[in-house]
């Protein structure tokens, strides 16, 4: 029965969530942390932690939250779970998107939705930052972090490299 939870969950979630990926992280955290109660918050944290340091990031987030629900099924069923709304619905649009891809009403859509995802990702980083900012120095590496994603060109991935270290010398 958790296989079909762990299933229905990243189905619904994927199939539902419009402007990437981390849109989902807060439905998932919802589901997951509160409601499930399957992963604590530092866990579903280190879930997106990890799956930051590797190429798709969050194919490895989903894959490790459904191992630690349900061992290797549950990976594979979170990853199914993940994937199947994608191509459910690449295979719909790709049909009819010659026919839409100039209306108003459609763009108009895309650009109402753009502002309530921001607004996701506010949430998101405001949520998951009451377990991992817990002192000065965690709050001085990811305000550095930011402005130094925000406002510089520099690769997120020295970034995140340079923060890890700074963790390390700190902690």
């Amino acid at each position: 029965m958790t296989i079909l939870k762990i299933f229905w969950i990243f189905f619904y979630v994927n199939m539902f969530t419009i402007g990437g990926g981390y849109v989902m992280l807060p439905i998932l955290q919802r589901e997951i942390v509160e409601n499930y109660q399957w992963l604590t918050n530092k866990e579903f944290i280190d879930s997106i932690a990890i799956g930051q340091i590797t190429p798709g990031p969050l194919t490895i987030m989903n894959a490790f939250i459904g191992y630690k629900i349900a061992g290797i099924w549950g990976s594979v069923i979170a990853l199914i779970g993940s994937y199947l709304p994608s191509v459910l619905i690449v295979t719909i649009v790709s049909k009819h998107y010659l026919a839409f891809k100039d209306s108003w009403i459609v763009n108009s859509v895309f650009k109402g939705i753009k502002p309530a995802v921001i607004g996701l990702i506010a949430a998101v980083v405001l949520k998951l930052s009451e377990v991992s900012v817990i002192d000065l120095p965690a709050a001085l590496i990811a305000a550095s972090s930011f402005a130094i994603i925000a406002f510089t060109k520099t690769d997120p991935t020295f970034v995140m490299i340079g923060a890890g270290i700074a963790g390390i010398l700190l902690y």
